[in-house]
């Protein structure tokens, strides 16, 4: 509490104690540990914090790995019996087609090659039998040689 004086002058002075100017020593110490401790609770927990999630990551990182990895069935061929034949309908179309022409008319005496069969350059594919051609040939080999006879006869008659 303050405390009054007065002085000759009829000025009055205040004292005050001076208890309030000197600071407790063990009190400044007692602050200073109990910040401490709060700082080292933080620091704790924060290096708690960082070592959860890197053990948390390098778990994620080895399921990742691993889950990366295919995984394969082998199994070994087996020849089996057939269980059940299945027919479907469908068209079979080629990619190209190569039309062919006949360069003469007739009949098929004998087929060698079957319509889709692979065939090479060169290769028979039937025989075809040609009645009114033949008879045709027979015709301009029986006018050959009545030419030719008709040849001998006018050199035989040139030479007269």
């Amino acid at each position: 509490m303050p405390m009054e004086s007065s002085t000759q002058s009829g000025v009055s002075l205040q004292h005050h104690p001076a208890t309030n100017i000197v600071k407790n020593p063990h009190r400044s110490r007692r602050s200073w540990i109990i910040a401490c401790a709060i700082l080292l609770v933080f620091a704790g927990i924060f290096a708690y914090g960082i070592v959860s999630r890197l053990r948390h990551a390098a778990t994620v990182r080895a399921e990742t790995t691993q889950m990366s990895l295919p995984s394969v069935s082998v199994a070994t061929p087996e020849r089996s019996a057939l269980l059940q034949e299945i027919v479907l309908p469908g068209n079979v179309q080629p990619f190209t087609s190569a039309p062919i022409y006949a360069r003469t008319n007739g009949y098929l005496k004998t087929w060698y090659a079957d319509i889709g069969a692979r065939v090479k350059k060169g290769q028979l594919l039937a025989v075809i039998e040609t009645p009114e051609v033949d008879q045709q040939l027979q015709q301009s080999r029986s006018n050959l040689a009545t030419s030719e006879a008709n040849l001998k006869l006018s050199e035989i008659t040139k030479n007269r």
